[in-house]
């Protein structure tokens, strides 16, 4: 048994056990999960975290921004519940953004591993439950004035005591959401999750050792922040600026500048944020938490992706943002969005900053939100009412790079959860989808084109409650290099024998009849060096493929086209350029 500093061999088979503690965590999660949210769409994040808090191994595919804020979230608990107060079959649950979490819709679980009487690790779990009760179904609306009115803040709690489950928080939580039994089914999945990552790492270090264990933890992380400021190296010594704006609140129309200033000095980059809009009305708000694992994400993406995130990576990044501030706000500003809308406008404007320095490693914006469409409806049957609750992401489309076009209709950055199949949204919520296809025209021009995005109509089938939470209606995902802009971002409704009504990227909770037809059209990305540029056997694929018009190519690219009399569909053919 080995209780020190193990040998490479030994340190790289450990590292793989953890690695894959963390994802069969995942799994059990997934498999046992009540909603869609999380078992079709994947909302949800887990990671292990060493007894200091430091984030050592993060799930494959998991969701940015819920990963790199981890620390925070488990630093808020730890303030709050003293580690060496903790005991075995404990467990730490807390929402709360203004201390350490993201925002109220994602709860975090986190039960300290136990070696004898020694805590090794930690087993996390961050979910977006469907619900926390707030001023509409789904707590998803930008207009709440307030935290208190965005649902229920549990603080960190002792959610298991020595293995009991603390019933008086699960009873606050079932009396306070709806569909709480989805709610609870969830919580328990993320137990699991929490139980299944604690039995394998406790069988590591029964067989390799505890001491070889944290070594090893310790190992990772010193080896990512190595890496990390290996790359940042590369970066030319200097000051560089960016700027985009946000739609607004969804309270008061005014746009929300976000302003980055990087300055990298040999191998550290520090991030300032001062100059960005002070903290707004509604739910634009992004919590410090977010602030930063925006910033840490969009820094790993341009320097060292290949390798895992961890802490280490984060420790050359330094961040400083103003309090009272929309990328700090003061307590109690409302911040529902911050977390996904608000946070992908950080890392476009890190990006755009170290674009001209690194034009080889950067992406043209994508589509810069995650275009959540929230439909609560309840449905009465056999003297009981049933609350059903949808939650989704449309958001897609990724911006143009120097090697190639932005990928079309998958989501990827800060938020990158999966879209829920039809047949699963028709058969779980009283909606037919009447249309779900890529977005034509939806990517900006570019010798590499932005990747277009989703386009889907859905119709209810029951009176509902429906909020748009959304971005990039007004200020659209930008082009690099002379590549175009995406198309602005677009959300309409029609109701029975009216005609379809523009809607703005945000919504208060709308009551809606039976029959009423709700579009959803995100941007795309931009594009990624001049148009003209651009190959024509790219766009003939376009062509082909559906991805671009011809009214499109002939404005945008300066083509001549035909009609295919030789084919059977009639397509256009590119014959040259004006």
């Amino acid at each position: 048994m080995i209780e020190n500093s193990p040998d490479p061999i030994t340190t790289a088979v450990i590292t793989a056990g953890m690695t894959n503690a963390v994802a069969e965590m995942k799994a059990v999660v997934c498999r046992t999960a009540y909603s869609n949210l999380w078992r079709e769409a994947g909302d949800l994040s887990c990671g292990l975290l060493s007894r200091g808090g430091e984030l050592i191994i993060q799930g494959v595919g998991d969701i940015p921004i819920h990963l790199a804020s981890m620390p925070m979230s488990l630093a808020g608990c730890l303030a709050r519940i003293p580690a060496e107060t903790l005991r075995p079959g404990d467990v730490l649950l807390q929402n709360d953004p203004y201390q350490g979490n993201n925002h109220l819709p994602d709860f975090m679980m986190a039960k300290p591993i136990f070696v004898g009487d020694r805590i090794i690790g930690y087993a996390a779990v961050r979910g977006h439950f469907a619900d926390v009760g707030g001023g509409g179904p789904g707590s998803y609306s930008t207009t709440m004035p307030d935290i208190y009115s965005e649902g229920l803040r549990i603080p960190p709690v002792l959610i298991f005591k020595q293995g009991v489950m603390n019933q008086d928080i699960v009873d606050i939580l079932r009396a306070n959401t709806r569909n709480s039994q989805e709610r609870l089914g969830d919580l328990r999945s993320q137990y699991a999750g929490c139980i299944a990552a604690e039995r394998r790492l406790i069988e590591l270090c029964n067989k390799y050792g505890r001491g070889a264990v944290e070594a090893t933890m310790r190992g990772i992380v010193d080896a990512g922040e190595r890496l990390t400021r290996q790359a940042i190296r590369k970066i030319p010594d200097g000051v560089y600026q960016f700027e985009d704006f946000c739609d607004g609140d969804g309270i008061v129309d005014e746009p929300i500048r976000i302003f980055a200033k990087l300055e990298v000095a040999g191998d550290e980059i520090t991030v300032d944020f001062t100059g960005s809009s002070p903290q707004v009305r509604g739910g634009m708000n992004a919590a410090l938490a977010v602030t930063v694992s925006a910033t840490c994400y969009a820094v790993k993406c341009l320097t060292d992706p290949e390798n895992p995130a961890n802490s280490g990576s984060y420790r050359p990044i330094k961040v400083i943002v103003p309090a009272g501030t929309v990328l700090n706000p003061i307590a109690p500003a409302p911040v529902v969005a911050g977390n996904h809308e608000t946070a992908s406008r950080i890392t476009d404007v890190v990006i755009g900053a170290l674009a001209p320095t690194l034009p080889d490693r950067v992406c043209a914006a994508g589509s810069g939100s995650s275009g959540v469409l929230s439909i609560g409806a309840r449905i009465a049957a056999d003297h009981h009412v049933h609350e059903v609750l949808m939650i989704e992401a449309h958001g897609a489309g990724q911006g143009g790079n120097v090697d190639g076009d932005g990928v079309n209709a998958r989501r990827v950055n800060v938020g990158n959860t999966g879209n829920t199949p039809n047949e699963v949204l028709e058969s779980s919520f009283p909606i037919h989808v009447l249309r779900y296809e890529i977005s034509e025209d939806g990517g900006g021009a570019g010798r590499c084109r932005g990747g277009t995005g989703i386009f889907r109509e859905v119709r209810l089938e029951h009176d509902a409650t429906v909020t748009i939470t959304a971005e990039r209606a007004k200020f659209p995902p930008y082009g690099l290099f002379g590549g175009s802009n995406a198309p602005l971002a677009q959300y309409w409704i029609k109701q029975p024998g009216g005609t379809p009504q523009i809607l703005p990227s945000k919504t208060a909770p709308m009551y809606m009849p039976k029959g009423t037809i709700i579009g959803v059209r995100p941007a795309g990305g931009g594009g990624y060096g001049e148009p003209s540029a651009r190959a024509l056997s790219a766009i003939q694929d376009d062509l082909d493929d559906g991805y671009v018009s011809a009214a499109k190519a002939k404005e945008l690219y300066k083509v001549r086209l035909r009609h295919a009399d030789d084919r059977a569909d009639g397509a256009w053919v590119v014959t040259g350029r004006d």
